[in-house]
């Protein structure tokens, strides 16, 4: 399938999302609590924010203001609805464009599953830094290998790092880890599961053949061998 193809899928898939990630709401709650502001004034960013889920319960919970970066239209459009019904959209507001050509600093940095837009995990840490001033806080979240790949798996995800490489991407790129976890197996069950419903709402045969490859894929293949790693750093 061409990505063109994959559009309506994808689309599809992310709108069934609270989060576009493995992440569980005690995750939520805790990632929250972890990125509390240490000082007066903090503005937030999120890179590649999707619905704008995490951004708006950072932003609510701590009252701080945010922009949240997105290129996918709809996404930033749920994103504004989101921040309208929830009385913030005064102080949080969605930007449809790359991420990677974002170039003005915030005090906390968000980028969840999204250190592709820079090209890979290193690469995505070193623009990360640039964009997180002295003193603030970065939540860096993306895939890694936790068990040896087969080809299949490597042909679907590429050349991850495993979570150590990760770590020491992020320590080279000039970050302080402060915070090191990783997504459970329960937690990638249910994204994967809600990412699959909602392909299957589109009802159509093709969409339940999509969603079968993508069980097939998971199931057979990357479950228990990719992971996802949730880092909060500081710049040294």
């Amino acid at each position: 399938m061409t990505d063109q193809d994959l559009r309506p899928y994808l689309a599809a898939a992310s709108a069934n999302l609270t989060y576009n990630a493995p992440l569980g709401e005690l995750r939520v709650t805790d990632l929250i609590r972890r990125l509390a502001p240490t000082g007066a004034g903090w503005r937030a960013l999120d890179l590649g924010c999707g619905n704008g889920e995490l951004l708006l319960r950072l932003c609510a919970a701590h009252g701080i203001a945010g922009d949240g970066v997105e290129r996918d239209a709809g996404s930033g459009e749920r994103a504004r609805l989101r921040a309208t019904e929830r009385g913030i959209a005064e102080r949080v507001a969605f930007h449809d464009t790359d991420a990677a050509a974002w170039d003005r600093p915030a005090d906390l940095v968000v980028s969840v599953g999204a250190g592709h837009v820079w090209g890979d995990a290193a690469q995505a840490l070193a623009a990360l830094h640039r964009l997180t001033v002295p003193g603030g806080r970065l939540l860096f979240a993306d895939g890694f290998y936790q068990a040896s790949p087969t080809a299949q798996v490597r042909e679907i995800f590429g050349d991850l790092p495993d979570l150590a490489t990760l770590v020491q991407f992020a320590v080279d790129a000039g970050f302080r880890p402060l915070h090191v976890a990783v997504s459970t197996l329960a937690e990638w069950d249910d994204f994967e599961s809600d990412w699959r419903a909602g392909i299957e709402r589109l009802g159509t045969p093709d969409a339940r053949a999509f969603a079968d490859r993508r069980r097939g894929e998971y199931l057979d293949g990357y479950r228990e061998v990719v992971g996802f790693g949730w880092l909060i750093m500081t710049p040294a």
